[in-house]
């Protein structure tokens, strides 16, 4: 789903150049997009940085780019460390409640992971992909300092994580 939102993201920023090309073009419109952009010459795309350090998440450890990994289903598991956010039994709130803690987080630090998980019978949030222990405690001070509110229920929790490069 997440995948589907940044191409979708992208995608529109590609049909806003386009546009733009087409209305202040004085050929006929019934050119074809391909043909635009070849006749166009260097196209230049501006994006947010948040949007940048989206895109990057996306690559995998071995080079494969976010199309590849779609294709094949494969992401490179590693143990590691995970800051747990959050943690709760309660079947009418527990998963709204990780997802209003999931969208905090992101806004406030749009380049770590989070990850909304079932387990049954617990709703858990988890943030960050961290291959040693020292740097999972200093991503939950970070955590802690930002989100002050949060601070009882942050613990560092030993988790397969995604690697990267």
């Amino acid at each position: 789903m997440k995948l589907y939102r940044k191409i979708s993201s992208f995608g529109l920023v590609i049909a806003a150049i386009f546009c733009n090309q087409i209305a202040t073009s004085s050929e006929p419109s019934d050119t074809t997009i391909t043909a635009q952009i070849n006749r166009s010459g260097v196209i230049t795309v501006t994006h947010p940085e948040a949007l940048e350090m989206r895109l990057r998440k996306m690559t995998v450890a071995d080079g494969d780019s976010a199309s590849q990994v779609a294709k094949t289903g494969r992401v490179k598991k590693m143990g590691g460390y995970r800051v747990q956010i959050y943690s709760d039994n309660n079947a009418r709130t527990a998963k709204n409640q990780a997802r209003v803690r999931e969208r905090a987080i992101s806004q406030a630090f749009p380049e770590l992971s989070t990850y909304v998980m079932f387990d049954s019978p617990y709703w858990r949030l988890r943030v960050g992909d961290c291959r040693t222990r020292e740097e999972a405690d200093e991503l939950a001070v970070e955590l802690q300092k930002a989100f002050p509110a949060y601070r009882a229920e942050i613990m560092v929790v030993r988790d397969r994580i995604n690697a990267s490069l």
